[in-house]
């Protein structure tokens, strides 16, 4: 039996790992500007609904661009196509720290850059992805997609507590500097990157209309794929909780930027756990049972949180949703894959791209639209509630998530 592929060699991979560590780096700087920015349009407007409204203007172009976005990622040179958007989203981060520092900044400049850099990563995403392969041994690629993962949630963990430390020591304009800067990072790598991956072929016996059509009816037609994206979409619109962070930080428990960057980060040391309790289980049997159950804990806890008016209680909170959260999603994950033939995973992936972030991103938007008419515990207690329903009603239909064993 061949050992085991530890991370430390798939690092050692030069391209591989300056690769890794340029992506750190640039999500590092991402997370920085998107509690700026969450800060910042509260600060303007004081209007929940217009903090939502950032949220739809990153959703659209998911929701309009996603398939797109994968069928050029299998049909052109991928390094090239990564330096063309980390390109792009450092002049977007830019304009956006200039108008910041000299205090010309409307809410709509920060609407249409949050569009934009939205537009910007659907190109962006699909190509990183599947550039990974190129630059790894066969046999290390499954570790390799593990450290992938790693940086996300490094990133999520680090890079809104430094964010609300830079907010409130230095100003907002700093922190777009800041993601303009880290974006470098990852152009530099690919200009190094002795590597030189072919253009992928793509598929040519059909249009990318009809590839796309094939993996829409594959998703239709498998009920526990469909349950899936179904559920997460659902939870993730009626219990966007995260995009009315500045309200609890700055209304409800009065912690400040400080206290923001806290419970935006927190959650990640929750992931981090729940990944290690999925890496304890091994091959859990009752996958769709085990996923139903824990998103049926995170919307009681989107109830519980928004019911806290204790910092402490609701730090713990959003640490035990993350830590289910991760759990839930890297069982959904799993799943899809072992459901999905290997000629349809990319447009699967693409679809639950769709699914997974205009539900989030639109979520904003609605629970904006709620807390303004509601207040904001009233809008998450009733997406906590909502989200439960629409849990047990897929628990009930999509009989093939339920019947799955493996």
């Amino acid at each position: 039996m061949a050992p085991p592929v530890t991370p430390w060699q798939v690092l050692k991979q030069r391209d591989f790992g300056l690769f890794w560590a340029s992506l750190l780096f640039s999500a590092v700087g991402s997370q920085i500007s998107t509690v700026a920015i969450a800060w910042q349009v509260y600060e303007i407007t004081n209007s929940p609904f217009q903090l939502g409204l950032a949220g739809l203007f990153r959703a659209l172009p998911i929701m309009l661009l996603s398939i797109p976005g994968g069928v050029l990622a299998d049909r052109m040179d991928r390094r090239l196509l990564l330096i063309v958007t980390q390109s792009l989203a450092a002049l977007l981060a830019l304009a956006l720290a200039l108008l910041s520092y000299f205090g010309t900044v409307q809410v709509w400049h920060i609407y249409l850059v949050t569009f934009l850099s939205g537009a910007v990563g659907i190109f962006d995403s699909p190509a990183r992805t599947a550039l990974i392969p190129t630059l790894v041994k066969p046999e290390q690629l499954a570790t390799a997609y593990a450290l992938n993962i790693t940086w996300r949630q490094i990133a999520t963990l680090s890079g809104p507590f430094i964010g609300g430390v830079i907010i409130a020591s230095v100003g907002l304009s700093a922190s777009y500097f800041i993601d303009a800067l880290s974006f470098s990072s990852v152009i530099i790598c690919l200009a190094l990157m002795r590597a030189r991956p072919e253009p992928p072929s793509g598929e040519k016996k059909e249009s990318p209309l009809q590839s796309v059509r094939g993996g829409f009816e594959f998703i239709r037609d498998n009920s526990a794929i469909l349950g899936l994206m179904g559920m997460d979409t659902c939870v993730q619109f009626f219990g966007a909780y995260r995009s009315m962070m500045p309200v609890f930080a700055r209304d409800i428990l009065a912690v400040g930027p400080t206290g923001l960057g806290a419970l935006l980060g927190v959650p990640a040391f929750g992931a981090l756990a729940g990944s290690a309790i999925v890496m304890a289980m091994g091959n859990p049997k009752r996958k769709g049972d085990l996923i139903i159950a824990v998103t049926l804990i995170y919307t009681a806890g989107l109830v519980c949180f928004a019911l806290s008016r204790s910092l402490a209680l609701s730090l713990v909170i959003v640490f035990l949703l993350g830590l289910v959260d991760a759990i839930g999603e890297t069982l959904r994950d799993t799943m899809i894959q072992l459901i999905t033939p290997d000629p349809m995973r990319g447009r699967v992936k693409s679809f639950d791209q769709v699914f997974m972030s205009a539900g989030t991103y639109l979520g904003h938007a609605q629970i904006g639209t709620a807390a303004s008419l509601l207040g904001v515990t009233g809008a998450l207690v009733m997406g906590g509630c909502l989200g439960s329903v629409g849990v047990l009603l897929v628990a009930k239909f999509a009989r093939g998530l339920r019947e799955i064993d493996s």
